[in-house]
């Protein structure tokens, strides 16, 4: 059996279709039996392809000769991922074939060469990638917007600068509720949370359409994009470490600032600035520098205590979300029949006044569902373990058997080998030796996940704690969500 690969990223004029690419494949093919697989509209950025997927898969349960593309680009642009194909491909005792380049791996010379233009295609990619990188900088250094969306009170206008298009920003209405949130800010007891409830009892809305939180107010007072930029701007951002684009004399005290840079994707935005590029915009700014330092040395002040989720009445603490308004729900009491018990309530209706459903949910209720579910999946998730070790464990023999045989042919070599070939073969004999014990290493490794999964019925539950109950759910669970007549629980 013969596998046909084809794959084309967009359909243009000057790219190839997939129908061409496996015309020229079949002309490898002969009077063998073959199977295509086509991926229409993905990037060779990497592998993860539909039919790319399958056809791997394929190839553990089917006998396959070889695998011929119309380019060797048609399988990945990533020198890594190309390698880890064509190293599975040799486990398999598989061939591949590049119909235009005419590269076989079924030769010495084929596959030196494969990996010379691999290597080539790789370098190439990432001094396109450079490139793209340092014309954004430069554009960015010119006044121009860094990137998505519009901070809020800005609408994104295309302008010239430099004799050049770019994009930049241009005041909005909604601006001048920038400038009321500064204000009470700044004011000396005023806290987020007060400003969110003035907001919401105006009826003022974010971008998104939703009331204002801490996160979002926060973001805004942090945005040197409001700040009317002079020299006490530029002290403070160079003393957090930002690369300042501009000199000192082109902090005017008219203009905001851009300030762009590379962040971890769980690390709120300006909270390091450090490696992040400040320049000046094209655009004037609104908030004087004295109002915009005063509220940034606030937030700075304003300790965040970690949430360590020892909740008092349930071990679902920190985990139950609202449906409606993404708010936390809190325990509180109510008085019934039966007495006095706990029950969810909404904090962003009871709290921050912005989420108007009227639901009603027992914590013992919900506690109990919750518990048959996490036991449900925490059973699910150790069968699909136990198929998956099995899985491995036959590839790892697979392997195992692979070099034991590639050993005892170099072996069987040194007989008739001179002086300096033995030496050759020994060292490959003792590389292949050290694979050999990685393997059986990795073998008896067990990640600690997987421990806990597979003993998770060994639980006392009913005696664990309330703190210890919340952390083996956190384990398995990224949130439980209320709506009036429906729990819904979103595992990891």
């Amino acid at each position: 059996m013969i596998y046909i690969y084809a794959r084309q990223s967009i359909d243009k004029k000057d790219s190839i279709s997939i129908e061409t690419q496996i015309e020229y494949a079949k002309r490898e093919v002969f009077n063998e039996e073959f199977k295509i697989y086509e991926d229409k509209g993905y990037s060779g950025k990497n592998t993860n392809r539909p039919a790319f997927e399958q056809m791997m898969k394929d190839m553990d349960i089917e006998e396959v000769s070889k695998v011929v593309v119309y380019r060797l680009d048609r399988v990945s642009r990533s020198i890594v991922d190309f390698g880890d194909f064509i190293n599975s491909l040799e486990e398999k005792g598989i061939s591949f074939v590049s119909a235009t380049e005419k590269f076989d791996t079924s030769t010495p010379m084929g596959r030196a060469m494969l990996y010379i233009v691999i290597v080539f295609a790789q370098l190439e990619r990432e001094t396109i990638a450079e490139r793209v990188k340092d014309n954004y900088y430069a554009r960015v250094r010119k006044g121009a917007w860094g990137g998505g969306p519009a901070a809020y009170g800005f609408n994104l206008v295309r302008t010239v600068i430099d004799g050049k298009k770019a994009t930049s920003y241009q005041p909005n209405e909604q601006l001048a509720n920038v400038v009321k949130i500064f204000e009470l800010y700044r004011q000396q007891y005023t806290s987020l949370a007060d400003v969110q409830r003035f907001l919401v009892s105006e009826g003022i809305l974010s971008a998104g359409g939703v009331n204002f939180d801490s996160a979002k107010l926060s973001s805004i007072l942090k945005n040197p994009a409001y700040v009317k930029a002079d020299i006490a701007i530029y002290n403070f951002y160079k003393s957090k470490g930002a690369i300042m684009a501009n000199d000192v004399e082109e902090f005017d005290g008219v203009h905001g600032c851009i300030l762009v840079g590379k962040r971890d994707g769980n690390e709120r935005k300006y909270k390091d600035v450090s490696e992040h590029l400040l320049a000046i915009g094209t655009h004037d700014g609104i908030i004087d520098s004295q109002t915009f330092l005063a509220c940034q040395t606030k937030l700075a002040s304003n300790r965040q205590i970690k949430n360590t989720y020892k909740g008092k009445y349930s071990w679902l603490t920190g985990l139950v979300k609202c449906g409606y308004c993404g708010y936390s729900f809190s325990v509180r009491f109510g008085a019934v029949k039966e007495g006095r018990i706990p029950y969810f309530a909404c904090s962003g209706r009871y709290l921050h006044k912005s989420c108007d459903a009227i639901q009603t949910h027992r914590v013992y209720d919900v506690e109990a569902f919750v518990e048959n579910q996490l036991v449900n999946e925490a059973e699910n998730i150790r069968l699909r373990n136990e198929n998956t070790e099995n899985h491995n464990q036959k590839d790892q023999n697979k392997k195992l058997m692979l070099i034991e045989e590639k050993i005892n042919n170099l072996i069987l070599s040194l007989e008739n080998a001179s002086s300096v070939t033995a030496e050759y073969i020994n060292s490959r004999i003792e590389a292949l030796h050290q694979e050999k014990q990685d393997i059986m290493k990795s073998f008896t490794h067990i990640p600690q996940k997987q421990n806990e999964i597979a003993n998770f019925s060994d639980f006392d539950w009913e005696n664990l704690s309330i703190e210890e109950k919340n952390k083996v759910a956190r384990s398995f669970i990224e949130k439980v969500i209320l709506t009036k007549n429906n729990v819904e629980i979103v595992f990891k």
